[in-house]
């Protein structure tokens, strides 16, 4: 998959060498007029070596202070200024790329102005790709310690993808094409929000979000916009990261004598193990029951790449349990309600 950086470089080169043909045929066009006038071989040198000056002079001297110029268009800001990002993301032409961990652009009061700014982006079809951490990722809790234990960042997190999925859900079809969330794994390197050309980074300060810490305001053109973009795409590739529909069902392939089925189900997973809403895999097996069913997990990642683990049996929780009362919780922070009333455990089963 081409990049959005990418995609845009092509469409660049391709307008430069379209400038490019159509100017050599014009020069080409004059020069056969002007051949049959007096002194054509003197006229041509003169103009030619006054053309070549001009063009050292653009070069060299100029060209460095619009250079310059651009640069010094980034500027160091004391913290992140969210009323004016959701201005800009209004008012987006082509792109609105965001990178973090969680926002709070999607929570209390900015939420509602954020995500009517996002629809009125998306109604001029701008682009929209939106990068947040796997709450099930260790750099979640990493995170929560350097937050002092103070943020919740796997509920924030959760919050924020329910919003988004619930958000998305609503839009019409033609909207909906046009905004693409994912999840990722590891360590993020910094926090990147982007209006077409205007991006503002931060790093993750120990003990305080990164939203209160300084904010640095640049372009894609200049070293840091360009940093933080080949990060974005490395991220958006990543073999660990999912789609936000894949964050949110898995597929469990389970075997019962002859037969096979495939049921996507919801999930959420507690201190390594896996938990799915296994009301639909019960009703089915009512005459056999489900002990000792052979079970199959299929991950996929946003590539469309998937791996098949297991097997698996499943241990359905009896509601009393210390487990039960943690994965319920997990359920209605994941999808906003509590989801059924039959939990089935995945117990990895032993080869042998």
């Amino acid at each position: 998959m081409v990049s959005g950086y990418m995609w845009a470089y092509m469409q660049r080169r391709r307008y430069y060498l379209a400038v490019m043909v159509f100017l050599a045929a014009v020069v080409a066009i004059l020069l056969g007029i002007s051949s049959s006038l007096p002194d054509y071989g003197t006229n041509l040198s003169l103009n030619l070596a006054a053309d070549l000056i001009g063009t050292i002079v653009v070069l060299f001297v100029i060209a460095p202070f619009i250079e310059r110029a651009e640069l010094q268009r980034d500027s160091v800001l004391d913290r992140f200024d969210h009323r004016a990002f959701i201005r800009q993301a209004a008012d987006a032409r082509h792109r609105i790329v965001i990178l973090e961990m969680w926002t709070d652009l999607l929570q209390d009061g900015y939420q509602s102005p954020f995500l009517g700014s996002i629809r009125a982006a998306l109604e001029q079809n701008v682009e929209v790709r939106i990068l947040l951490l796997d709450p099930d990722a260790r750099a979640a809790e990493q995170r929560a310690d350097d937050l002092l234990r103070r943020t919740n960042v796997v509920d924030n997190i959760m919050d924020n993808l329910l919003v988004l999925d619930n958000f998305r859900n609503d839009l019409p079809e033609q909207l909906r094409r046009n905004i693409e969330i994912r999840v990722y794994s590891a360590l993020p390197p910094v926090q990147m929000y982007r209006v077409d050309d205007r991006i503002v980074v931060s790093f993750y300060p120990v003990n305080i979000t990164s939203w209160n810490a300084a904010q640095y305001q640049t372009s894609p053109r200049a070293q840091l916009g360009t940093f933080v973009g080949t990060k974005f795409d490395e991220l958006w590739e990543a073999p660990s990261t999912r789609t936000l529909d894949q964050f949110r069902e898995i597929t469990i392939v389970v075997n019962s004598g002859q037969d096979q089925k495939s049921y996507q189900v919801k999930f959420v997973t507690s201190e390594e193990h896996t938990y799915v809403c296994g009301a639909e895999i019960v009703a089915e097996h009512l005459d056999t029951g489900i002990g000792g069913l052979p079970v199959q997990v299929v991950d996929c990642n946003a590539k469309g790449e998937r791996e098949v683990s297991g097997s698996y049996s499943f241990f359905s929780l009896d509601g009393k349990s210390q487990d039960d009362t943690t994965v319920r919780r997990l359920l209605v922070s994941k999808y906003g309600r509590n989801h059924g009333d039959v939990i089935l455990k995945l117990v990895e089963v032993a080869q042998e």
